[in-house]
């Protein structure tokens, strides 16, 4: 998918830092490392169209063929175990008010955020038309670039789980989910989280570093540079523990290689009373961090 006419990031997209490292090569695109917040991405500048047209064909949760893993029905309460820890969290914070949550799904967060007004934003046709029949108009279908709240409103909390590594220009999206929040409003962004030890230790097989799905690979300090950035102040980080189906650690770890001996282990397991046995992990290879909106204004 690599192409030789494609523009390049020259500078980190979070803090602007020259002089970028060489981190990685892995399926066609080079992943480098900023000096300055320690951000790792994609220095290859995809457009949307290039990024829908790669998820059109893929099972990886975009376009019109949902990831049959992750969203197997399921698999619900094992998401379910994670979102309900986080709503507590979020409570303790924002207790009642408007959420609203980027890359939505099928509304998965949303089930569990009871007592709130709640809306959510899905680009993939098929995700969002399973969130509309809960939610209605409620779920906006598109990107969230071009996402217009109704009637002006303004939000208590803006979550973004497993989504600002996805985006082209995470800085922008902050951003513009800054606008978006109310007046010392919340921000919780989750994703995996490059300074865990794992990821140290299995360097360029870290199963997370799958371009062009992830296009960011932040780390506690990346994240809150980015934050700042978008005039945001980082009050809390956790690593909080999920439940999964032990079939799915090494659908995983296949990293969408179905040729290759994770995937046809997967294969194995799956329906089986083994594969469909639940672990609870936390190797503190996933991040939640928690903003709170300042009132300056932005910096550019």
């Amino acid at each position: 998918m690599s192409s030789p006419n494609r523009a390049f990031h020259s500078t980190c997209p979070v803090c602007g830092h020259s002089n970028l490292a060489l981190k990685y090569k892995i399926k066609g695109f080079t992943l480098v490392q900023c000096p300055g917040c320690e951000l790792i991405f994609v220095r290859d500048r995809l457009s949307a169209q290039e990024l829908d047209t790669f998820y059109s064909q893929t099972n990886e949760g975009g376009g019109d063929n949902p990831d049959f893993v992750y969203l197997n029905r399921e698999n619900d309460e094992n998401l379910k175990f994670y979102f309900r820890n986080l709503k507590s969290l979020i409570r303790d914070r924002v207790p009642a008010g408007a959420v609203l949550d980027i890359g939505c799904n099928t509304g998965g967060f949303l089930d569990v955020m009871d007592g709130y007004d709640r809306f959510g934003i899905e680009r993939s046709p098929n995700h969002a038309r399973l969130a509309k029949e809960k939610y209605g108009e409620n779920i906006f279908e598109g990107a969230f670039e071009d996402y217009q709240p109704p009637g002006g409103l303004r939000f208590d909390c803006i979550t973004l789980q497993d989504v600002l590594d996805h985006m082209a220009d995470p800085l922008a999206v902050l951003k513009k989910c800054h606008q978006l929040l109310k007046s010392k409003g919340l921000i919780v962004i989750k994703v995996h989280d490059m300074g865990c030890l794992y990821a140290k230790l299995t360097g360029k097989n870290f199963y997370a570093l799958i371009p062009p799905v992830h296009l960011f690979y932040f780390n506690r300090r990346s994240l809150t540079a980015a934050l700042n950035r978008a005039s945001f102040e980082l009050v809390a980080a956790r690593h909080m523990g999920h439940v999964l189906f032990i079939s799915t650690i090494f659908y995983r770890l296949a990293k969408g290689n179905k040729a290759g001996l994770y995937f046809r282990i997967h294969q194995w397991l799956e329906g089986t009373w083994l594969g469909r046995r639940k672990i609870h992990k936390n190797l503190h290879d996933i991040i939640t961090v928690f903003g709170v909106k300042k009132e300056e204004s932005l910096r550019s």
